[in-house]
């Protein structure tokens, strides 16, 4: 075995492992789910159909192993290519653009850990503001424990209030409500006409609502009004 043939089989032995495969199925995936959102009805959509959800993450999966194995192919046939110059320079390129693809993937599973981390914090405040927002209606009307108001009443017009809050505010700003790193009063403030809103959604307002402050504002845990 000469020193070329050496030297390619080196080369094939360290050949550049790039995350195309990953990319271009996350990639399928989001333009595939998005597509079946978009032209699908609402009940329809992909998380609800197992069946459909299944099919997306097999069409994913061979998007990326079709595209894996291309490349792999495109690296064999640069390396034992019958050029006895010209392959290494070709080799280094496509490994420059192997790592750039693994940088991009791990910036992407960064992004996706901070998103679901923060879509959690959110769900957290969101439970903490219906919470305290239940305990300040039961504590307001005056009635007994036993009496089931907060599960029947309290907690449909807190969950409203609750989602108002969170599309005035945004998901990153509920992550960290009720955190040293801002302030509650920092947050955009709930009026009354989103309380009035979430009664006639109920379908619980009376004939003459009363005017003023809001009663049934979300409340922190420790019971300090989020206004």
């Amino acid at each position: 075995m000469d020193m070329q043939a050496r030297a390619r089989l080196r080369a094939w032995m360290k050949r550049p492992r790039g995350s195309f495969g990953w990319l271009v199925a996350l990639a399928t995936w989001v333009v595939a789910a998005s597509a079946y959102q978009a032209l699908g009805p609402t009940w329809r959509l992909p998380m609800r159909d197992p069946s459909m959800l299944l099919a997306l993450l097999l069409l994913s999966a061979a998007a990326g192993w079709a595209v894996q194995r291309g490349v792999r192919r495109t690296v064999g046939k640069t390396i034992f290519s019958d050029q006895a110059t010209g392959w290494q320079v070709r080799l280094a390129f496509i490994r420059s653009v192997a790592q750039e693809s693994n940088v991009l993937l791990g910036m992407l599973l960064v992004m996706a850990l901070l998103g679901v981390a923060t879509l959690w914090l959110a769900g957290r405040s969101v439970e903490r503001i219906v919470s305290g927002c239940q305990a300040n209606l039961q504590a307001q009307v005056d009635v007994p424990e036993t009496v089931p108001l907060a599960a029947l009443v309290g907690k449909p017009i807190c969950g409203c209030l609750a989602q108002t809050f969170l599309d005035r505010n945004g998901v990153v700003r509920l992550a960290l409500f009720n955190t040293p790193l801002m302030e509650v009063s920092s947050f955009k403030q709930l009026t009354p006409a989103d309380e009035r809103r979430c009664l006639e959604q109920m379908d619980m307002l009376p004939d003459e609502a009363p005017r003023g402050p809001s009663t049934l504002t979300p409340q922190e845990p420790e019971g300090d009004s989020v206004r």
